[in-house]
């Protein structure tokens, strides 16, 4: 990891600056955010979504558990590791609270350097292990996306084979009779619901803020919209959509004009696709 970011909470000026004249000598380039104000705290995470947070205990307005419990209730925040530094002698049910509240380690005041940076090392080696496996399950979701494409077009294509046999083999039936037709339609509206709800588990099992994060831009999004907006978020391409979804590259090309419109990406030269990976 390359690149991460810091956000350092604590009611004493002097404390924060120690902490990031510590994080300022990380092998890795650090972007620091700090606060004194405990009660802004869970407002500046939510926006910055760092990578890790340093936060002291004792803070007066909002202490250091108080801000864990209310970033480990938001989908956005919960994942982040959560450091804890003190300078009360804590006892075994202090530790277990916090450690049950959702914090990730702690470290003692007055800030020891090797020990801070020992402690940010083991969280950031949590967080490349849900970043690792967060980008399996991305992979398998879409390979399991493109699978299920195929099993859908080759399902098509022996619905029009079945057809076309018909035609050449029945002098006086040239239609498939209505029972295998149903039967056939069915299986169909089976295949097509299945391969949705099984994607749009998965899917949101992933990118779990996806939707809220999306409806809270564009609220009026229809459900085959929203439906689109999640392929593209996967970097499906029209004719992957098409394959999934049995409809023309024509029928989904015009899809991505009309939400672009009502995305507000009209006129825009952005790619709607990557315009996917802001939420």
């Amino acid at each position: 990891m390359q690149n991460i970011k810091v956000l350092v909470i604590d009611d004493e000026r002097l404390n924060i600056q120690l902490i990031v004249e510590i994080l300022q000598k990380l092998e890795y380039d650090c972007d620091i955010i700090s606060t004194s104000n405990s009660t802004l705290a869970v407002k500046i995470a939510l926006e910055a979504k760092p990578t890790i947070i340093i936060t002291d205990w004792e803070m007066p307005m909002m202490n250091g558990i108080e801000i864990i419990t209310e970033l480990k209730k938001n989908k956005q925040t919960n994942d982040i590791p959560i450091i804890m530094a003190t300078g009360v002698k804590l006892t075994s049910q202090d530790l277990k609270l916090a450690l049950e509240t959702g914090a990730f380690d702690f470290i003692r005041k007055p800030i020891d350097e090797v020990e801070l940076i020992a402690r940010i090392s083991s969280a950031l080696r949590l967080v490349d292990y849900y970043n690792q496996k967060l980008e399996m399950q991305k992979r398998e979701l879409l390979s399991k996306t493109l699978i299920l494409a195929k099993i859908k077009k080759a399902f098509e294509e022996f619905r029009v084979a079945l057809k076309e046999y018909y035609r050449q083999n029945k002098n006086s039936i040239s239609k498939v009779p209505p029972h295998i037709v149903h039967l056939s339609n069915e299986m169909r509206k089976i295949i097509e619901m299945q391969i949705w709800e099984d994607l749009e588990l998965h899917f949101e099992q992933i990118h779990e803020t996806f939707y809220m994060n999306l409806l809270s831009q564009c609220p009026t999004l229809t459900k085959n919209e929203r439906r689109l907006c999640a392929y593209l978020r996967l970097n499906l391409s029209t004719k992957d959509i098409s394959s999934l979804t049995l409809q023309t590259v024509r029928s989904i090309e015009v899809a991505r004009i009309r939400l672009r419109n009502k995305l507000g990406l009209k006129g825009t030269s952005e790619d709607l696709n990557m315009f996917m990976l802001h939420f």
